[in-house]
């Protein structure tokens, strides 16, 4: 009886490199959630907003995609804007490479849109307690008319998330954004302990 111990030597191989391939692509894939459920809604704006659009980011060469809202004041006398963005990173470490990039441009007090330079307001220090990385600052703009635009910016895990809006005491107080970041800060939050369970 003649034994093909090649034959049985590639098989072999052949089925490990499967069960490992198997193995491999069940323990690293984590649960995937549609970045649009992380998003603010209009329940969660104050009064006179309406949602201008929404939809989902394209993938690119850094991010997986996406999900963001803009809204814009009910007054066609005023130009007020708000946008919710979530970006969604491959992983925590390009998430947090992305925040260090941003930040910079985001924030940017050199620019010609920028009258002011950005700083955390005194009437509202707020730090999130679940991002990793977090930052929020206004500034007074200068396109079109002066006004006031606060911002904030935070790396939950794999996730990227800005909010950004104008502030105006008719339309968005600086507690309306208290509530707008703690919303958001709880929807992370939220997701983040479901998704490590």
């Amino acid at each position: 009886m003649n034994i093909n111990y090649g034959l049985i030597k590639r098989s072999v191989l052949f089925i490990i490199g499967l069960l490992l391939l198997v193995s491999c692509t069940a323990t690293s894939s984590r649960p995937k959630i549609d970045p649009a459920k992380l998003l603010i809604n209009l329940a969660d704006m104050p009064a006179d907003w309406y949602i201008v659009s929404q939809g989902d980011l394209p993938d690119n060469y850094r991010q997986q995609g996406g999900a963001d809202i803009e809204f814009n004041v009910n007054n066609p006398q005023v130009l007020y804007v708000a946008a919710h963005r979530v970006y969604e990173y491959k992983n925590e470490r390009q998430a947090a490479r992305e925040f260090e990039k941003q930040l910079p441009h985001r924030f940017n007090s050199n620019s010609i849109a920028s009258r002011t330079p950005w700083r955390p307001p005194q009437e509202l220090p707020y730090i999130s307690t679940v991002a990793e990385q977090f930052y929020f600052a206004c500034h007074e703009g200068s396109i079109n008319r002066i006004s006031t635009i606060c911002q904030a910016m935070g790396q939950y895990e794999n996730y990227l998330v800005i909010f950004h809006t104008h502030v105006t005491p008719e339309y968005m107080t600086y507690a309306d954004i208290e509530s707008i970041l703690l919303i958001i800060d709880a929807r992370m939050a939220e997701y983040l302990a479901n998704d490590n369970e």
